[in-house]
């Protein structure tokens, strides 16, 4: 397994899986059966980059450095030494689709976008909530998507998901976002393609659990089958503040970042990566019952949710704007 970081790699640690086998299989089951229930897509819309009017971000400054404390777990000893990072973006560009070369595009994630809102039911899947487009909301700075309990609907809550229209592949994906705070929900960046789109299940993932924000989680699938995810300690609470997060993702290797910094690897020579590629997909969601060994008991303030203030796409070996331009860390005071 790849471990990789630069001289801020101390402040990030795993830290041990509390996910029960049993909760685990069957999220990778329901995780295939889900996808059935999504919206297909509308028709495609001519591809372009996209910046928004107000896109500049202050000028950079230095990363926050402050440690998490924490021991790493026994059960990861011996610990090996991380690998030396190189940049695994190829100069000769490999189409994810044959035939056809991507655009890049960045959006702010405000007004008129890329992406759409899923509006359908969950109840044949690991969702414990309706999506519901009343529940993408614009701010100031983004978009909100939202997850409250609700009364006489076919489920007790309703939660939010935004796609995009079109599938992308191989390159380098941003975030900027701010997860959702409160236990039993979850709130995540990612690629995503199934059997409802023709495709095998393969998938790329950033996940946050609300009950705990102060984490971040790495996942990904090639045809219905999970990888080596890894879960790391944050040296801040992701709940405070927009944060910028992205992957990398070829045909040999993805890598996930955070604040920029390489965080991440999956294993040399591994042939588990996604090779479909597949819709950028945001949501803020609450999961039922069963996958509580994950989540956490529902315990959360109704209208939690999680913003999103930018987005963007780079395809493999190409060229194009990025949310890290001019990208500052926040500066969070402590209480």
């Amino acid at each position: 397994m790849a471990h990789i970081g630069k001289a801020q790699s101390a402040l990030w640690t795993r830290f041990s899986r509390n996910i029960d086998v049993a909760v685990v299989a069957c999220m990778a089951v329901v995780a295939a059966t889900g996808a059935i229930a999504l919206s297909p897509p509308g028709p495609a819309t001519a591809r372009s980059v996209i910046v928004a009017e107000n896109a500049t971000l202050p000028a950079p400054k230095a990363p926050l450095a402050r440690q998490r404390s924490g021991p790493l777990q026994p059960e990861y000893f011996p610990w090996k030494a991380p690998e030396t990072y190189t940049p695994v973006l190829p100069e000769i560009a490999k189409p994810a689709i044959p035939g056809r070369q991507q655009d890049a595009f960045l959006t702010r994630v405000r007004g008129q976008t890329p992406f759409r809102a899923s509006t359908h039911d969950n109840l044949a899947t690991h969702y414990g909530g309706n999506w519901r487009e009343e529940n993408v909301t614009e701010t100031p700075s983004g978009t909100l998507l939202s997850i409250h309990r609700v009364k006489g609907d076919s489920m007790p809550y309703t939660i939010a998901e935004l796609q995009s229209p079109e599938k992308y592949g191989y390159g380098r994906y941003e975030v900027i976002m701010r997860p959702a705070r409160g236990s039993g929900t979850v709130s995540a960046f990612f690629t995503y393609t199934g059997p409802h789109f023709g495709d095998p299940h393969d998938e790329v993932d950033i996940e946050f659990l609300g009950k705990d924000t102060t984490k971040v989680h790495f996942n990904y699938f090639r045809n219905g089958k999970r990888g080596a995810f890894e879960d790391f300690d944050l040296p801040f609470d992701a709940a405070d503040a927009d944060r910028l997060y992205a992957f990398e993702w070829t045909p040999e290797r993805i890598t996930w970042f955070v604040e920029g910094e390489p965080i991440y690897s999956t294993p040399a020579g591994d042939t588990g990566i996604p090779a479909a590629p597949g819709k950028i997909m945001m949501s803020a969601w609450v999961g039922k019952p069963f996958i509580e060994g994950w989540t956490g008991k529902a315990n959360f303030t109704s209208g939690t949710g999680a913003h999103y203030s930018c987005v963007s796409f780079v395809p493999m070996g190409g060229t194009g704007p990025s949310c890290g331009d001019n990208y500052t860390p926040p500066v969070v005071l402590s209480p």
